[in-house]
Formats: structure tokens, C-alpha cells, sequence
């Protein structure tokens, strides 16, 4: 029987520091910026999964054939999310940010890091109630491709749904979310004729760039995975991508403090980490 890997053993630092510079010059992600804490946590569960015992051996696995590379992604990525999850930063975005989107002939939305697409059902749910929806464009980004093709029908358990009703109605909901889905004997599917303008695109905050600029960017409870000195470098490519007057939504524990361009940012609402950017930049 093979043995396991211990989440209690430690990595040893040579090995750790190989391959952190591996996945960085061979695929460009930087791990560096990733609380190390968090980062070792993960990279013991990726071992476990892959049932190797050292990190050379899976820098071998991931050096030989780029599907391991995707598969390490899956398991690296943390795909934790729920609809209508900080709900108080939902009500905040149709309260504050929505009646000024809606002056605008047509609207742009990026979400970053948007796993299997709850957080895209909420936002589209959102949008239709507001009578928005038709003149959005939303594009959909995560670094998983597994995770995008699942966001193709977003879903939840029915286990969840009661409290997914409650996160629905304390962020502003004006129906009823069952109205919003179908349900099979284990999961409710959300109405497809919802996405029909989502765009779904691989993101990788820490290398990419879409070449495009958007008028709200959802980026909620991903920077809390970075070392504070880094997230000034996620933060400053996030607003690179921000319209002028454009919006951009962190997760409630996140900030801007390590924002070298903060005076570029005022505050919309300073409890759900809601800002916006100067009409002009300086």
C-alpha cells in the first residue's frame, strides 16, 4: 500500500525554493506571491493527490507532459465559493455602483478568479433584477480550465440552497432565487439563458493581461492568497484594467493598503472594499 503524504510534514527549503523557480520559468506562474503558509498547505494536498512523496518528484511529473501542469492547477486552486457569498458586498454593488453603470449604453464585467461560476450566477441574478442584464458583457476569468468549463452551467447542492436563499435576499434579492433554477435529485442548475453574454477566459493575475478595460471588476477573496508585499502587483494590474470611473469589488477582509496608486482610488463603501477609480488618472 502507498504511503501518503502528512499535511504535518514539512518541505524542505531547497526543494520549496526549486520549485517555486520551476513553475515560474516553465509556466510563468508566479508562486512567489502566494502566502507561503497557505502555499505549503497546498502543495502537501497536491503531493497527497498525486501520491508522490517529494516536490522532485512532482517538478518531474509537471516537466513532463503540460496536462499534469493543468491538473496541478485544479488541485492548487482554491475552487471554494458560494452564490451570494458577502451578501452586504452585493447589496452594496446594486445600491452604489449599479444606478451609475446604468447611464452607461453598455456595460463591461470582469470576475477574476471566478471558479465554477457561482459568483457569475449571482452577478447575472443580479443584473436581470436590475434590468441590466441585456446590455452587460461579462467575462468570466480563472486560472483553472476545469474550473471554466464547469462555470459553462453553474450549480449548486440543494444542500446549500436554504442558505443560499438567505445570502439572496439579505444582498437585495427582489424575487425568489428558485426562480432561478432547475433542480435535479442533487443539484440545482441555474437558467442558462442567464450567461448569455459571458465571455470565459484563462486569467492569470500574476502574469496576464486581457488587453481589455472594464467598468467593474469583481475580485472578491483572492488577494487574502497573497504575501502583503506582493499585493500591490495584483492590485496595480487590476486597475490597469479598470475603465476611468470604473469599479472595483474585493472581498471584505481584502484592502488597498499595499496599493502604491491608492490616491487613484476613492472609496465607495470602505466595510465591503468597494472603490473606484479617478474620472482622471494622475
Amino acid at each position: 500500500m502507498e504511503s501518503k503524504v502528512k499535511f504535518s510534514q514539512v518541505i524542505p527549503e531547497k526543494s520549496y525554493r526549486d520549485f517555486v523557480e520551476l513553475v515560474e520559468d516553465r509556466y510563468g506562474l508566479q508562486l512567489k506571491w502566494y502566502n507561503r503558509s497557505s502555499l505549503m498547505r497546498r502543495l502537501l494536498k497536491v503531493m497527497d493527490q498525486f501520491q508522490v512523496n517529494d516536490l522532485y518528484t512532482l517538478m518531474l511529473l509537471l516537466s513532463s507532459d503540460h496536462k499534469y501542469y493543468e491538473k496541478f492547477l485544479d488541485r492548487f486552486t482554491v475552487q471554494v465559493t458560494d452564490i451570494f457569498r458577502e451578501p452586504k458586498g452585493w447589496k452594496k454593488l446594486r445600491e452604489l455602483v449599479l444606478p451609475l453603470l446604468r447611464k452607461q449604453e453598455q456595460i463591461k464585467i470582469l470576475i477574476v478568479g471566478g471558479s465554477k461560476g457561482e459568483e457569475l450566477a449571482a452577478l447575472c441574478i443580479m443584473l436581470k433584477e436590475e434590468s441590466l442584464l441585456d446590455k452587460t458583457e461579462i467575462t468570466l476569468s480563472d486560472l483553472s480550465e476545469s474550473a471554466l468549463r464547469a462555470s459553462q452551467r453553474p450549480s449548486i447542492s440543494k444542500t446549500r440552497i436554504k442558505e443560499a436563499e438567505l445570502n439572496y435576499r439579505m444582498g437585495g434579492g427582489k424575487s425568489n432565487l428558485y426562480d432561478y433554477y432547475q433542480s435535479t435529485s442533487s443539484l440545482c442548475y441555474f437558467d442558462e439563458n442567464l450567461f448569455a453574454n459571458v465571455e470565459r477566459l484563462h486569467f492569470d493575475i500574476t502574469q496576464s493581461e486581457l488587453g481589455k478595460k472594464y467598468d467593474l471588476i469583481l475580485c472578491r477573496n483572492l488577494l487574502i492568497y497573497f504575501q502583503s508585499q506582493f499585493q500591490h502587483l495584483p492590485l496595480a494590474r487590476l486597475v490597469r484594467h479598470l475603465n476611468p470611473g470604473g469599479f472595483l469589488s474585493l472581498g471584505e477582509q481584502e484592502s488597498i493598503a499595499f496599493y502604491k496608486g491608492h490616491e487613484n482610488l476613492q472609496i465607495v463603501s470602505s466595510s465591503q472594499k468597494i472603490f473606484r477609480q479617478n474620472l482622471i488618472s494622475f
